[in-house]
C-alpha cells in the first residue's frame, strides 16, 4: 500500500460521533439498507485515490466500511476492478430446444456410438458419429454425416497403433428425412402383418408428423405396428419397442409432448420398466428398460430428450439401417473410386453406405457394448 494512502485508524469514539452525524435523519429501520447502498455507491464511484487526498471522501469511505462491518459481518474489499465475466453458456439447453425454430435455423442431432468390429485378430469396438440436420421445415432437406471418430475399444495401444482409421465423412442429402438407397416400405402391406408398414426404425418427416401424444395409441402402435418384413403378427417385444422409441428420439424432432406419450406408452409394453436412475456419467435420467435384452435407454427427466443408450454384456447389438457398419478389408479406403494394394495392418475405411452390413459376427461372450451417447441442438447452419 503507497504512503499516501495509509490513514490512522478511528477510535471507538471517533466511529460512534461519524455514525451519529452520518444521515442522523434516517429512520432507524433504513439504516441497514442505506449502509449498504453507500457502500455500494462508493464501489461504483471510487477507482483510485486523488493526488491531493480528502479527508472527507476517506472519511466517508471509512464509515461505511465500519456500518458493513458492524451490521453484517466482516467485510474485506481487495480490488475494486471490473469482476471476470461468466463462462460461456451452451447456445441451448434441453428445455430451449423444443421453441419454434427460424427460418434458416436446423435441428441438430449427434450419435456417438461404439460398433463391433473384428480388428488385429481380436474383438473390438469402432467409435462413429452420426450427425443429423434437420431444416425448420422438416419437408426440406435433411443432412446426415457419418464418420469414425478415430477411438477404439478393446485393443491395447501397440495394437491400436496399427490400425489405420479413414476419418473422411459420409455425407447423405435426403427431402424429408428419405435418404438415397435407404429403404422405404411406408404403407406397404403384407398379409402376415398386423397393421401397413411403418417406419419406426428409419423415421421421417411424414411418419414423425403421424405420432400424437395419445397414449392408448401409442401403446397399441409400440406393441404391433409392422417395423419389420418379417414380423408375423406377433407382440413386439419390449426389446424391439425400446428400438423403435430410440430411433424415433434420435432424430431430435419429436414434440415434446410425444416424447412424454412414448416414455409413458413404452411403460405399459409387456416386459417394460420405467424407473428413475442416473447415467453412467451421474446425470440424472428416467430409465427405459427392457426385461428380455437389459437394454437401457436413459431420458432427461424434465423434458424427455434421449440422453444415452446401453446394453449390458453378451449382447451384439444389430446395425439397423440408418447405421453405417465398419469394412473389415484389408485394403486401403478407396480414394478416387480406387483401391490401393493389401497391407499388413488393419484399415477401416469412410463409411460408404447406410445400408450396408459387412461386420463378421463376433463372439459375444467377448463382446461389452459401450454407452451410445446423443446431444442435441439449435444451428443456423447445415454442416
Amino acid at each position: 500500500m503507497r504512503e499516501d494512502n495509509v490513514r490512522k485508524i478511528w477510535s471507538d469514539a471517533e466511529l460512534d460521533a461519524a455514525l451519529s452525524d452520518l444521515h442522523d435523519d434516517v429512520d432507524e429501520d433504513d439504516g441497514l439498507a442505506l449502509s449498504r447502498a453507500s457502500l455500494m455507491a462508493a464501489a461504483e464511484t471510487y477507482e483510485t485515490p486523488p493526488a491531493t487526498p480528502r479527508r472527507g471522501t476517506w472519511r466517508w469511505i471509512a464509515v461505511a466500511a465500519a456500518v458493513v462491518a458492524l451490521v453484517g459481518g466482516l467485510a474485506v474489499v481487495t480490488s475494486l476492478r471490473t469482476p471476470a465475466p461468466e463462462p460461456a453458456q451452451p447456445a441451448a439447453t434441453l428445455a430451449d430446444l423444443d421453441r419454434p425454430l427460424e427460418p434458416g435455423e436446423f435441428h441438430y442431432a449427434q450419435k456417438l456410438q461404439w460398433l463391433p468390429e473384428s480388428l488385429e485378430g481380436r474383438p473390438a469396438e469402432m467409435q462413429q458419429s452420426v450427425e443429423l440436420w434437420i431444416p425448420a421445415d422438416p419437408t426440406g432437406i435433411w443432412h446426415r454425416r457419418t464418420k469414425w471418430t478415430g477411438a477404439v475399444y478393446g485393443l491395447s495401444s501397440d495394437e491400436q497403433r496399427k490400425v489405420r482409421v479413414n476419418l473422411s465423412p459420409f455425407d447423405e442429402y435426403g427431402r424429408g428425412g428419405s435418404f438415397p438407397g435407404s429403404p422405404n416400405a411406408g404403407g406397404t402391406m403384407n398379409p402376415t402383418w398386423n397393421t401397413p408398414f411403418q417406419n419406426w426404425l428409419t423415421p421421417d418427416a411424414a411418419f414423425i408428423a403421424s405420432l400424437t401424444p395419445d397414449r392408448r395409441k401409442l401403446v397399441k402402435r409400440l406393441g404391433l405396428d409392422t417395423i419389420s418384413f418379417h414380423d408375423s403378427g406377433k407382440a413386439h417385444t419390449a426389446t424391439e419397442s425400446l428400438a423403435m422409441v430410440r430411433s424415433v428420439l434420435e432424430t431430435g424432432l419429436v414434440r415434446k409432448d410425444i416424447r412424454f406419450g412414448l416414455r409413458d406408452a413404452f411403460a405399459e409394453i409387456t416386459g417394460a420398466f420405467v424407473t428413475p436412475g442416473h447415467t453412467s456419467d451421474g446425470r440424472t435420467a428416467t430409465v427405459l428398460i427392457a426385461k428380455d435384452s437389459g437394454q437401457r435407454v436413459f431420458l432427461e427427466p424434465a423434458t424427455a430428450q434421449l440422453l444415452a443408450w446401453d446394453a449390458g454384456p453378451m449382447f451384439t447389438p444389430v446395425t439397423p439401417r440408418s447405421e453405417v457398419a465398419v469394412s473389415t478389408s484389408k485394403n486401403r479406403p478407396p480414394s478416387s473410386g480406387t483401391t490401393g494394394g493389401p497391407t499388413s495392418s488393419s484399415d477401416i475405411g469412410a463409411p460408404q453406405a447406410t445400408t450396408t452390413v459387412i461386420s463378421a459376427p463376433l463372439p459375444p461372450q467377448l463382446l461389452q457394448v459401450q454407452e451410445t451417447l446423443y446431444s442435441f441442438a439449435i444451428t443456423r447452419t447445415a454442416g
